[in-house]
């Protein structure tokens, strides 16, 4: 570069209408500065790159809606399993009581104490094994 010229501007170099050296093309060569190249380089890396980190943070943003639906029906899912189960526990509480019931008319010596019970317990096993899935009935 010459002196004369600022450190940071592009070197020109002016046409010459004779002979051209070997390595330069038809239209006049332009030096650019290093450092200038290298700081626009620098810039378009740099945009590449956010653009690249702002498409994975949407990737991860989509992902992790992803997850939060699966575990919420994960959720659901735990919670209707959880209702099921309590709803089978009271039907075998009360089968269980039926079974005891029927158990204690069985010992019982007043035959007709005994027939009015099972009648009774019987219309109660009948309602157990009427009551819906879903109900949870005491």
């Amino acid at each position: 570069m010459p002196e004369s010229a600022p450190p940071e501007s592009p070197v020109r170099f002016p046409r010459s209408s004779g002979r051209r050296p070997a390595g330069f093309g038809a239209a006049s060569a332009e030096v650019v500065d290093l450092r200038r190249y290298r700081l626009a380089r620098l810039i378009r890396d740099a945009g590449r790159q956010q653009g690249e980190l702002a498409k994975l943070m949407r990737d991860s943003a989509q992902e992790r809606t992803q997850l939060a639906e699966a575990l919420q029906g994960a959720q659901r899912h735990l919670a209707s399993i959880a209702d099921n189960y309590k709803v089978l526990l009271v039907r075998l509480k009360r089968e269980k009581d039926f079974r005891d019931a029927c158990q204690e008319a069985a010992e019982l010596d007043d035959l007709d104490e005994m027939i009015r019970r099972r009648d009774a317990l019987a219309m109660e096993l009948e309602a157990i094994r009427r009551t819906p899935r879903g109900a949870v009935g005491a």
